[in-house]
């Protein structure tokens, strides 16, 4: 982040060190380390760890699991003997195997014991070659030996029996195979042979438990080479791999290998250890992109607020501070401006106060200084004019007489606002101070062509000094009709109670005041109009302060001014007292 406070040979040491450990630059460095870390240590136990969990725990189940289902082959195998031998046994069988010549076809006992075998789910058929015939007698559904020579089928022994096949699965037909048993033995090659079509599929599926999803998939190798799922289906060729394990045979040819599944599978884990490599890059990245989009941010939020802070500490209170920012920028900068106006208020009022007081000591003086010559050029006017006889010498001595009351009004306004008389508060019925205030201004009002209303309201009374009251709606309801005394209008004194405060509003229709000298009405010797003091508003605020109230100005050029005095309610208690 660019260095938004200049540093030179004067800069305290304690300055450089927070400039140099700013909040971006911890932030950065924080940023990286909790985002890189995590995906550091994550990448090198998945590089490590998984991959040797996942060897060790194929290679410590595979030769027991390999065992185990060579054992359940066996088993199958064994179970379809056992049946064929009883099957053999029946003297019916054994007599159709040994008796029968070519054109003689099984009684219907034979038929029935043939049928009940058929029952079980893992025949499809059953097969007779009697003595007398040159080819076995097929009791199957005669698809099944589609595209199949019985003779060219592999021969395997196994115990008592031979194996003839497997025929295997195609598009039309399911795979198979035969367990033959012969009642005279296979050495030499039988005369006569019963045996069972056994489906391929139920052979295979003993090695389902075989199978590791996504890891490895176990398949039966037939005396063909040909690979069967654990479902009898043929495999999908692929390229052998030096992790496919091949069983010893559980029958003379035919063994079980599993195949080992790691190129689809390694291929995802390379993937996802290359994408964890570009997603520690990208956080790295994104991280650094970040930190400097938010130290821009934190840059423009508070530049603002340091430049406002310089220019408040310079003495500058007038120029606002940049109100930007979000959540605690946005914080501070609302507690930065309100500092800002408090501060304007309080060195505004601080310089109010010693000007005020200069300013009355230095009117007490002055009117001091001035009553004393006007009450002796008063006296001689007054002795003058009674002994002159020229009328327009007479006339110019009561002119003379007349201004000398006029200054000495001013005078009195000068020590008014010197030493203001202290207010004694006590129950005031504000309704009858405006009524006797606007008989009293209705004839000065009239003679300039000004309406003065009085809204009605009901009685209410507020704690304060009557007089000071009645002197500051006086001067209110006064200005309002020298505001207009040249265009007319209408003057409006509204009073109404609201919480514990009275307010008496005096509102006219002139010509208002600009919102530039607005805040300036209650200024000493501050006014608009050509023949004012500037005091009349100056000792209306004083002697509303003093009364525990206050005066509030509302204006807008062209639609007139709106005065508002607040003071407070009668309570009728003690405490107030």
């Amino acid at each position: 982040m660019k260095s938004i406070i200049k540093h030179d040979s004067s800069t305290p040491p304690r300055l450089r060190t927070l400039h140099r450990n700013g909040l971006a630059k911890r932030y950065l460095f924080s940023a990286l380390v909790i985002a890189l870390v995590p995906l550091g240590l994550l990448a090198f136990v998945y590089d490590t760890q998984y991959v040797r969990a996942l060897d060790k725990v194929t290679e410590s189940r595979t030769n027991a699991r390999l065992s185990g289902a060579e054992n359940l082959l066996r088993t199958f195998l064994q179970e379809r003997i056992y049946e064929l031998e009883a099957l053999a046994d029946i003297p019916e069988v054994f007599e159709w195997l040994t008796t029968a010549r070519p054109g003689d076809t099984p009684d219907a006992t034979m038929l029935a014991h043939l049928r009940q075998q058929l029952d079980s789910p893992h025949l499809y058929g059953v097969v007779t070659k009697p003595a007398g015939f040159d080819e076995p007698q097929w009791y199957l559904t005669r698809t099944l030996l589609d595209d199949v020579s019985w003779q060219t089928l592999p021969v395997t022994p196994f115990t008592n029996a031979e194996l003839l096949g497997p025929a295997l699965p195609t598009s039309e037909r399911p795979g198979w195979f035969v367990l033959r048993l012969s009642p005279t033995g296979f050495n030499p090659a039988p005369e006569a042979w019963i045996g069972l079509v056994v489906r391929l599929a139920s052979l295979t599926e003993q090695i389902q438990d075989l199978t590791l999803p996504g890891l490895q998939m176990p398949l039966i190798v037939t005396p063909q080479n040909a690979l069967l799922t654990s479902v009898g289906n043929l495999a999908l060729e692929r390229p052998a791999s030096r992790k496919d394990i091949d069983a010893g045979d559980f029958l003379d040819g035919w063994h079980i290998r599993l195949q080992w599944l790691g190129d689809p599978l390694l291929g995802p884990l390379e993937s996802a250890r290359f994408g964890l490599i570009l997603l520690a890059v990208g956080a790295a990245l994104g991280v650094i992109l970040l930190s400097r989009h938010l130290s821009k941010r934190l840059e423009r939020q508070v530049t603002p607020l340091i430049e406002g802070a310089d220019r408040v500490a310079s003495g500058d209170f007038d120029t606002p501070l940049g109100m930007e920012g979000t959540a605690e920028i946005g914080y501070l900068s609302f507690a930065l401006e309100r500092m800002r106006l408090r501060l304007r208020r309080l060195v505004k009022s601080m310089v109010d106060v010693e000007r005020r007081a200069i300013l009355g000591q230095f009117s007490a003086g002055v009117a001091h200084e001035i009553r004393n010559p006007l009450a002796t050029i008063k006296t001689t006017i007054q002795a003058l004019s009674r002994k002159e006889a020229d009328p327009k010498r007479q006339k110019l001595m009561e002119s003379v007489d007349h201004e000398i009351d006029r200054v000495n009004d001013v005078v009195q306004l000068l020590l008014d606002y010197a030493r203001p008389r202290e207010a004694k508060a006590s129950k005031v019925d504000v309704l009858d101070v405006v009524g006797t205030v606007k008989i009293l201004a209705d004839a000065v009002a009239h003679r300039h062509g000004i309406e003065l209303v009085q809204v009605e309201h009901e009685p209410v009374y507020a704690w304060a000094d009557a007089a000071q009251v009645r002197q500051i709606v006086m001067n209110l309801v006064m200005n309002a009709i020298q505001a207009m005394e040249d265009i007319g209008g209408q003057v409006t004194i509204r009073i109404r109670q609201q919480g514990l405060a009275v307010y008496v509003s005096v509102s006219d229709n002139g010509p208002g005041v600009s919102a530039d000298h607005l805040s300036h009405l209650t200024e000493p010797f501050f006014t608009t109009k050509t023949n004012g003091t500037g005091l009349g508003l100056a000792i209306c605020r004083q002697l509303a302060q003093a009364n525990q109230g206050a005066l509030r100005f509302q204006s807008v050029p062209g639609e007139g001014l709106k005065v508002t005095l607040q003071l407070p309610l009668y309570l009728n208690n003690a405490t107030q007292e």
